[in-house]
């Protein structure tokens, strides 16, 4: 049996011949702490990260799975250019493709941490980059967009005033 060789025991890290309880569940001799615990229709084993090294097989079917993403496709990339609501306004129509939630540097009048809107994004000529705001307007849509399970925004207009030199009152159409 599969069960009942040598290996390391991921709590105590030592090689061991499992032994079973009367439910069947393999706990380790040395520690007895359950490597392997059946409960009901469930079974867990307890693993290690760097002894859960995944066939080339086991590897395929994660890809296939439609709950499994490429950590890549998580977040923005940091990496790409960013700029400003006027430059954003300039590229439009752009596609919001990606936004994650950002601690800033700001509180507001009650004191609590502000937060904005980072966004991957991408022009009518391909161009990725990246826009951040805290503008109320982007944001709520950008957390209606979350609600409603929507993954890209295509944003036809950015408008906004200038006050004292600044934009202010960003909006997207």
């Amino acid at each position: 049996m599969s069960e009942e060789k040598r290996r390391k025991c991921p709590w105590c890290q030592k090689f061991i011949i499992p032994s079973k309880d009367e439910g069947g569940n393999l706990l380790c001799p040395e520690c007895r702490n359950y490597i392997v615990l059946r409960s009901g229709d469930r079974t867990v084993e307890v693993r290690r990260p760097e002894d859960v090294a995944a066939t080339p097989q086991e590897e395929a079917a994660e890809l296939e799975s439609e709950d499994v993403i490429p950590a890549s496709e998580l977040g923005i990339d940091d990496s790409l250019e960013v700029v400003s609501v006027e430059e954003a306004s300039a590229r439009c129509p752009i596609i919001i493709e990606r936004w994650e939630w950002r601690q800033s540097q700001f509180r507001d009048e009650e004191g609590r941490q502000r937060e904005y809107a980072s966004m991957e994004c991408v022009d009518k000529e391909g161009r990725r980059f990246v826009w951040n705001t805290s503008a109320w307007q982007p944001c709520h849509k950008l957390r209606v967009a979350e609600k409603e399970g929507k993954k890209r925004i295509l944003v036809r207009k950015i408008e906004y005033d200038m006050r004292g030199g600044r934009p202010v009152n960003i909006r997207i159409r």
